[in-house]
């Protein structure tokens, strides 16, 4: 491995991709240099915290030392050369194992990269491996019976739920072992794990990112999205995957009243019932950031309960998830954990005309929801009803996905920020959601929230010694 040494005043698991684009561009750091830190704190924490599946130590190195050539003869290929970047185990990369989260297929060799890969590489970022998941990205709470949970790294004494299904993708980067990380969206796999890992986490409009060569669960909720310690960060991989300049947000409007003219509508307290007292405190201290910047913030009145799109939203899920792994749910002798059975099969049981009431319900709530949030730029929620909770404590059938799922439902794009922590010292995310195609304007009113808040900037201490499991 490289020796190459960190300048004193650069700490890879503070500084910011955005900073380390910077540090890059200036010459004050290398890709080799950043690299090899990340390396280092994956060999000496991941033990422990269990982020990676796979990581790609030697290729890292390589194409780190390939890029700094490329730097040094002047050619940079945007803000992204040289940066390091974990990718969820269900993105093809070619020569190298998807094993979606599953031991059935831990020698699925991909023969061609999936589309965001080559944009990555094309782009010049570093990708230093693959990450844990839950089994066929079937699962909020972020747990895997087969391959191993990823632990959250804000509780060194008790195993805490990091949040699923892209449980890996945020533990890196909350654990400051990679700033950037991809991860995939079908009601929460994203934004649920941001919150409770206490970073960025970004879900981006349905088929806004090209998803070939990513594993499917459900082709018609699926969706990409990217981790990040801030927003400024999320903006840069976001721009690179989804390959339109006019998407990239622009810089939110400093001063006083940054937010003026933006409006927002909040929950009211019918749709908060059951929410933490912590979790709503911080909801509520949110909301007087935006106000305080200049925000208008209206209260909207939900047509029915959030938790009644449940019931549509998982008969298309499933539906769609038992065409892809149905066959092995039947599989009585496949490892397959058991949360994620019984859910498939329940799937293969639907019929069709359940699957096709459920689309068009869809269909009709969209409409419904265009309409009464017409008169808002974004929708403001908490993004779940709790912190973390411990792994032995969770309740597979009670999802942690009111706040989340819906956005997926009605083709909206959303993001997870941190807002706050709870009295245990467990962080807190808000989520601000958007209409479909409003990915860069979302993400500015991200940036503008953490302009004015330093949640995003804090990191857990990781422990020093391993607990026994």
């Amino acid at each position: 491995m490289s020796s190459s040494p960190l300048p004193p005043a650069i700490d890879i698991s503070l500084d910011s991709a955005t900073e380390l684009s910077r540090a890059l561009a200036s010459g004050e750091l290398t890709s080799v240099a950043i690299v090899t830190a990340c390396l280092a704190r994956i060999r000496e924490h991941d033990p422990y915290l269990h982020a990676f599946s796979e990581v790609y130590e030697g290729e890292a190195l390589a194409a780190a030392e390939a890029a700094d050539r490329m730097m040094r003869a002047g050619y940079r290929l945007g803000p992204l050369h040289g940066i390091p970047v974990a990718v969820k185990d269900l993105v093809d990369i070619a020569g190298k194992v998807t094993s979606n989260g599953s031991p059935l297929f831990a020698k699925r060799v991909a023969q061609r990269s999936a589309r965001i890969v080559e944009l990555l590489h094309a782009a010049g970022a570093i990708i230093v491996g693959k990450t844990h998941m839950v089994q066929f990205a079937l699962g909020a709470w972020g747990t895997n019976e087969h391959m191993g949970t990823p632990r959250n790294p804000w509780d060194h004494a008790t195993h805490r739920t990091p949040g699923g299904s892209s449980s890996g993708s945020a533990v890196a980067v909350a654990a400051g072992l990679v700033p950037l990380a991809i991860g995939s969206d079908t009601g929460g796999s994203v934004r649920v794990p941001a919150a409770f890992c206490g970073i960025t986490g970004f879900k981006a409009t349905v088929g806004r990112i090209d998803s070939t060569g990513v594993v499917a669960l459900s082709t018609t909720l699926d969706s990409i999205g990217v981790f990040a310690r801030a927003a400024q960060d999320a903006a840069l991989l976001y721009a690179v995957l989804a390959q339109d300049r006019s998407l990239q947000p622009q810089a939110a409007t400093s001063g006083a009243q940054p937010f003026a003219g933006l409006r927002l509508a909040r929950l009211g307290p019918p749709d908060l019932e059951g929410v933490a007292p912590d979790v709503l405190a911080a909801y509520e201290s949110a909301l007087q950031v935006f106000e305080q910047g200049g925000a208008h913030v209206t209260v909207v009145a939900m047509p029915r309960p959030l938790d009644t799109f449940a019931q549509t939203t998982s008969a298309i899920m499933l539906t769609e998830a038992a065409v892809e792994h149905g066959e092995l749910a039947a599989d009585a002798a496949a490892a397959m954990d058991s949360s994620v059975r019984p859910r498939i099969a329940a799937g293969s049981r639907l019929m069709a005309v359940d699957y096709v009431r459920a689309m068009r319900q869809r269909e009709a709530w969209k409409r419904e929801f265009s309409a009464l949030l017409s008169r808002s730029d974004a929708l403001v929620t908490p993004t779940t009803m709790t912190t973390a909770r411990p792994v032995a404590s969770v309740d597979h059938g009670v999802p942690p996905v009111r706040y989340t799922r819906i956005q997926n439902l009605l083709d909206m794009c959303g993001v997870s920020v941190p807002a706050g922590f709870d009295s245990a010292g467990l962080p807190i995310g808000v989520q601000i959601a958007a209409a479909g195609g409003r990915d860069a304007q979302l993400i500015a009113i991200a940036e503008g929230f953490q302009q004015r808040t330093d949640f995003h900037w804090r990191r857990p201490e990781l422990a020093q010694t391993r607990p026994q499991q």
